[in-house]
């Protein structure tokens, strides 16, 4: 049975025996989102104040903060996930708690882990994409049904199907850290095998896990209302902690994998 507020207690023990290294080895991602963050504020207040006089300039700093919301996407993933998967690593003995910085790059190390990790978050992107196609119907009852009951037809499949999506959307979270595994174990899967992989992992976990995820509301708000710089305490606290849930279930898949087998 998973325990949220012990394994909790035992991340903030471990980020208390080795604070500096969990805080310079996610201080990168923690620069990036801070500068993301500001330079989508200012963005946010030019449109506000702009004039009809500076539409023209406005549309072309539309594209330049496009462009750059995708760049700090691109590096706040890189080296959020090279500091996921240092976690991981001294979690499991298989690293010391040296170079943090050096550390934080590690994710490009393995270019094959790399494009593999990043077609599997496209292809979960693509899937949960899919499944919101179910929104259709819900669409079709209001257009064809005007009335009260084609109202309530849409209300309750549009209920039906967000409750649907949110279940898919649990159920895959663990396929990148599968894929990782397999990849580093020499025994590779695809994309779609991971995903999958992580949908039988989280069978009878996936209120723990939104659960765990409701009890960092308060600290994200704290993040948000000051510009990321809480985030030198929360991220490494919320990242290490969705390290070990990932960790509990796995070792619950393969309890239970060895039981079938045996049977």
């Amino acid at each position: 049975m998973y325990n949220r507020p012990e394994q909790k207690q035992e991340v903030k023990g471990l980020i208390r025996g080795h604070q500096r290294f969990f805080f310079i080895l996610f201080l990168p991602f923690l620069l990036i989102e801070i500068v993301s963050s500001i330079v989508n504020s200012q963005s946010r207040f030019n449109d506000i104040f702009s004039t009809d006089k500076a539409i023209q300039v406005n549309n072309i700093d539309v594209l330049i903060n496009s462009a750059s919301t995708i760049v700090f996407s691109i590096l706040s993933s890189i080296f959020l996930l090279g500091a996921i998967y240092t976690v991981f690593n001294v979690l499991r003995g298989q690293d010391d708690f040296q170079n943090p910085l050096r550390k934080s790059l590690t994710f490009i190390d393995d270019q094959r882990l790399f494009w593999g990790t990043t077609w599997t978050w496209i292809l979960r992107s693509i899937l949960l994409s899919l499944w919101s196609l179910l929104f259709i119907p819900g669409f079709l009852f209001m257009i064809l049904l005007p009335n009260a009951l084609g109202l309530s037809l849409s209300i309750a499949e549009f209920i039906a199907v967000t409750v649907w999506v949110v279940i898919k959307s649990l159920a895959y979270t663990q396929a990148l850290w599968v894929y990782r595994d397999a990849r580093l174990a020499n025994q590779p899967v695809s994309a779609y095998t991971a995903i999958m992989t992580s949908q039988d992992m989280m069978k009878g976990y996936k209120v723990d896990y939104l659960v765990l995820q409701l009890s960092f509301i308060g600290w994200m708000i704290l993040v948000a209302i000051t510009s990321g710089i809480v985030g030198i305490y929360v991220f490494p606290y919320y990242y290490i902690t969705q390290v070990k849930f990932y960790e509990f279930v796995k070792e619950q898949f393969k309890q239970k994998q060895t039981v079938l087998d045996v049977e």
